[in-house]
């Protein structure tokens, strides 16, 4: 039996007859918690339980909850009394008791001295006078339920947190229905449910509802909220109102607004002005995106660490700030303590701070936080630095449209060199298309440092994109002494390499090698070591595993060398390949297990990484062949994505990351497809899919082609002729032109005319033709692939390269 109390107790108010009305699923995760609340009200030697945490954890509907099994397993009589939010006017009676205590002493009396204790369920225990109501039940034998934001002093009630609903860590199309399956993702998705009954968990919005919860940390009450506005908008507009601090509150009975009543309690309320500090902190944290470290807070506020501990320990304690344990990016490292506005807090009533101070304070604090975080991965503390790139993702391209919007575009670039070299360690698919720098109209100089930058990363998008036609326009513009000048130049020949690779494999193998070395000589050895391996892939594809086997040997030392644990990784990957190229299935696996076991210390981002830069390289020319390899690498990792433990409970969104740009340029059936295939499979076969096929044999006629084949071909003139035969030697356009004495423009006319006289579409149908045709080119190898692969490298036929 339930008996609504009458409101006699000091700040106490009648209760409802029934509990708080509930959103949909709002017990979805709370089992074990129910069950440990009725199991410690059972025992005989607990006085009461005191339900405490942030406002929206959903602790009074859970005390209800834990109230009825209470009742249901016992029989017990419960009384409820809700503890107003403002003081009472109330007056005790004229014999010093009130009618609540009336109510314990008529219970007690009627009680049997054998049966269960009688519950008394307290809302908001920390707003009232408590002392005298739990001596009375300490006195009767009569157990108390208390719901508290935080403890009052002395209560003598046993403690019981209640934590926000499990959040999801990843997500993956492979999948739905694991996430689904979250706790916090069923509340959110029934709360949705309630407005837009039609609405589905989808490849679209999967990754938006899942960040969406981690960004609420899985707040009940905020995740019902924040719901309405993904019901009535998307849930796109509901993740960015996050960022804004903008969400609708519907408020329930747990999370009214005190300060909306007159004399309401301070506690949820804005500081005061007179606050002074904790009003400046609080009202600086509207700038953040994605919640925030202390160090970020204090270095953007300028506040002295003195004056800044006692001012956040005050937001803290009246919960205006929530804290958790998630990672949070520092200038020295990461920091396990991460702050956020709670959704429904009253900072978005402070007027948001002045933009062209604390918005650019923020974005210079997570420049220099990028470059920081990138120099540690350099250096060998990659762990570190990884954890500071993903935890402060969305700070970081909050501070680059800071940056962009204010016109600061050279340092808009400093911070993606920064944010790069994580590009690089996590796949190399990021790109941030809306965020990428754009030229300034007014930059006149075509070798303006800034401008080659950008057109630096904007060839680089569009060769990860599959157009390295539009990269080429882009690099044409950047002249050999500009690069050099600029300190540039051994990134603009990477790429000049990537954009020949398809037309001119050979010219593209020996540009990658030539692009390490600069690197090197710039003192770059962790990209050095990357565009290495690119070029021994390269290599490979060209059919000499040898030399490729080599230079990912070269490569694992140095980067073992330099403590660059993420090279390594890679390069043993590499190996993997090469080894599977020579049919050592033992060997394959062993370099799959010794890259695993090193890269799985640096967390899933990295582990992914590894194996996206290895089967979507950009050295592979086929931009849907290097999709499908990454779709494929998410389908193996995502049967291995619970081998982390120790990453338990820490949101990184590795999966997830990569998945949405390769699910864009694959299309949604193919993406689909190649994930499942990936999920059949074991990481060996995967890399072993990156050995090419071997090529039928050369079936040349023995004579003279036909005489009606002959007739049907317009005859080539001999500048034709002589220009097919270096094409067919490998030679690129610009080598012809300086054999040949003659403009570049020459040569691709002569090419095109040939094209049409013999019917073909491409250089290497005019290669095949040449040589079927007889007219072989000149057996002396050109000068760039003799540099790239001198004679005296070992015969692929010769003993291996790759030890065991």
């Amino acid at each position: 039996m339930t008996i609504p109390a009458p409101s006699s107790v000091k700040n106490a108010r009648p209760a409802a007859a029934c509990p708080p009305a509930a959103f949909p699923a709002d017990m979805v995760g709370r089992d074990a918690e129910i069950a440990a609340l009725a199991a410690l009200l059972a025992d005989p030697s607990t006085p009461g339980v005191l339900l405490t945490g942030v406002p929206g954890a959903g602790k009074t509907r859970l005390a209800a909850e834990a109230a009825a099994a209470y009742r249901t397993s016992t029989g017990a009589t419960t009384v409820r009394v809700e503890t107003a939010a403002e003081p009472s006017t109330a007056e005790p009676s004229a014999d010093g008791t009130d009618s609540t205590l009336d109510l314990l002493a008529g219970l007690i009396a009627g009680r049997d001295p054998g049966g269960p204790r009688p519950l008394l369920l307290v809302d908001d225990l920390d707003r009232s006078d408590h002392h005298r109501l739990l001596r009375a039940c300490a006195v009767g034998s009569v157990v108390v339920l208390g719901t508290a934001r935080q403890p009052p002093a002395a209560h003598g009630l046993v403690p019981f947190p209640v934590d926000p609903l499990p959040v999801p860590l990843d997500c993956s199309a492979l999948d739905l229905g694991a996430l689904a399956r979250v706790p916090s993702v069923q509340v959110y998705l029934a709360c949705l449910r309630t407005i837009n009954p039609a609405f589905s968990l989808q490849l679209h919005n999967q990754q938006v509802i899942a960040r969406t919860c981690v960004e609420v940390g899985g707040n009940p009450g905020a995740l019902c909220r924040t719901a309405r506005v993904a019901a009535l908008e998307s849930p796109e507009v509901a993740w960015a109102s996050l960022g804004d601090r903008t969400v609708p509150s519907p408020f329930h009975a747990e999370d009214r607004d005190p300060a909306a009543a007159p004399g309401g309690d301070p506690r949820g309320a804005p500081p005061r002005a007179a606050d002074g500090t904790p009003i400046r902190l609080l009202a600086h944290c509207q700038v953040f995106s994605g919640g925030f470290g202390p160090e970020a807070l204090r270095q953007i506020t300028g506040v002295a660490p003195e004056e800044f501990s006692s001012a956040l320990e005050t937001l803290l304690r009246g919960h205006l700030l929530t804290a958790s344990t998630l990672p949070s990016g520092r200038l020295d490292g990461t920091a396990r303590f991460r702050l956020r506005l709670p959704p429904d807090g009253p900072a978005r009533r402070l007027p948001p701070p002045e933009d062209s101070a604390a918005r650019l304070a923020h974005a210079r604090y997570y420049a220099a936080l990028a470059r920081a975080a990138a120099d540690r991965i350099i250096s060998g503390q990659q762990r570190s630095g990884l954890i500071a790139f993903w935890s402060e993702e969305r700070n970081l391209r909050t501070a680059l449209e800071t940056l962009l919007r204010h016109g600061l575009t050279g340092e808009a670039l400093d911070l993606v060199d920064g944010i790069r070299v994580h590009w690089r360690a996590t796949g190399g698919w990021s790109t941030w298309a809306e965020g990428r720098p754009r030229p300034d109209p007014s930059w006149t100089a075509i070798g303006h440092r800034d401008r080659i930058r950008v057109d630096l990363l904007l060839g680089e998008a569009g060769i990860l994109a599959g157009q390295p036609e539009a990269a080429t326009d882009l690099l044409d513009r950047i002249t050999a002494d500009a690069a050099q000048a600029a300190g540039l130049s051994a990134r603009v020949t990477r790429l000049r390499a990537l954009c020949v690779l398809d037309a001119d494999p050979y010219r593209g193998a020996a540009l990658l090698l030539e692009a390490a070395d600069r690197h090197r000589s710039d003192g770059d050895r962790h990209e050095a070591r990357y565009v290495s391996l690119e070029a021994a892939l390269a290599g490979f594809r060209l059919g000499d595993t040898a030399a490729a086997a080599a230079t990912a040997l070269e490569v694992l030392a140095a980067a073992q060398q330099g403590r660059d644990t993420l090279a390594a990784g890679t390069a043993l990957l590499h190996l993997a390949v090469f080894a599977a190229a020579e049919g050592r299935a033992q060997a394959t696996a062993h370099y799959c297990e010794r890259a695993l076991s090193a890269l799985r210390a640096l967390g899933p981002p990295a582990v992914l990484g590894a194996i996206a830069t290895t089967l979507g390289s950009p050295a592979l020319p086929d931009v849907v062949e290097r999709a499908i390899g990454t779709a494929r690498g998410l389908g193996a990792f995502h049967t291995w994505r619970g081998a982390f433990s120790e990453e338990a409970g820490t949101p990184d969104f590795a999966m997830a990351r990569l998945e949405e740009p390769v699910r864009e340029l694959l299309g949604e059936a193919a993406f689909s497809r190649a994930l499942v295939e990936g999920s059949k499979v074991s990481l060996p076969d995967l890399l072993a899919s990156l050995v090419p096929a071997p090529a039928p044999p050369a079936t040349a006629p023995t004579g003279p082609l036909p005489p009606d084949t002959r007739t049907r071909i317009e005859p080539l003139t001999p500048r034709q002729t002589e220009v097919s035969r270096l094409v067919a030697a490998g030679l690129s356009n610009r080598q012809i032109a300086h054999r040949l004495a003659i403009s570049e423009w020459t040569v691709v006319n002569h090419i095109r005319d040939t094209m049409k006289k013999l019917g073909c579409s491409s250089r290497v149908e005019i290669a095949s033709w040449m040589h079927h045709s007889g007219l072989r080119p000149s057996p002396q190898p050109p000068l760039f692939l003799r540099t790239a692969f001198p004679p005296s490298a070992p015969a692929l036929s010769g003993p291996t390269l790759i030890p065991s």
